[in-house]
């Protein structure tokens, strides 16, 4: 018996966490461009998808900043993503208040401003990935890369 499916877990690698992260936040994404559409829908379901993208994201954010926990760029990496947090949590409170308002052209137009700020934000998590160490060098090689000499083309009579 190999022991796999009885319990066992394997480490699931962090590009594989954040592509799952991504895909449960789909769904929220998709009613919300639906409510956008439609103009059915009310402050509660809107507060309701913008909160399950936000917990998403956050969720992903997590795993993207545990990869990257020895690295140089983290801090930079966090306020990046706590920026783009911050304005992504003002427009889901004003899509909210404005659906509970029912002034649909406005509705829309924060919608889609959050569904734009979200895949945004997506497309920098997924995009990250943890630099690769450089291979050690070896003593005595030239550390400059090698230029392969250009071959011109013959002249054809």
């Amino acid at each position: 018996m190999s022991g796999t499916g009885t319990g066992v877990r394997e480490r699931t690698a962090p590009q594989d966490r954040l592509r799952e992260h991504h895909r449960r936040c789909l769904p929220a994404l998709s009613r919300l461009r639906l409510v956008a559409r439609s103009g059915l829908g009310t402050g509660v379901d809107v507060r309701a998808a913008t909160a399950e993208v936000m917990a998403e994201l956050s969720a992903a954010e997590a795993v993207l900043l545990d990869t990257m926990s020895e690295s140089v760029r983290r801090e930079a990496l966090a306020h990046f993503l706590a920026c783009r947090v911050n304005r992504l949590t003002i427009v889901a409170e004003h899509a909210a208040a404005t659906a509970s308002a029912g002034d649909l052209p406005v509705l829309r137009r924060l919608l889609y401003q959050f569904h734009a700020l979200a895949e945004a934000m997506w497309k920098v998590q997924l995009g990250l990935q943890r630099p690769e160490p450089r291979p050690a060098a070896v003593p005595g090689a030239d550390p400059r890369p090698r230029r392969t000499p250009q071959r011109r083309p013959v002249a054809r009579s």
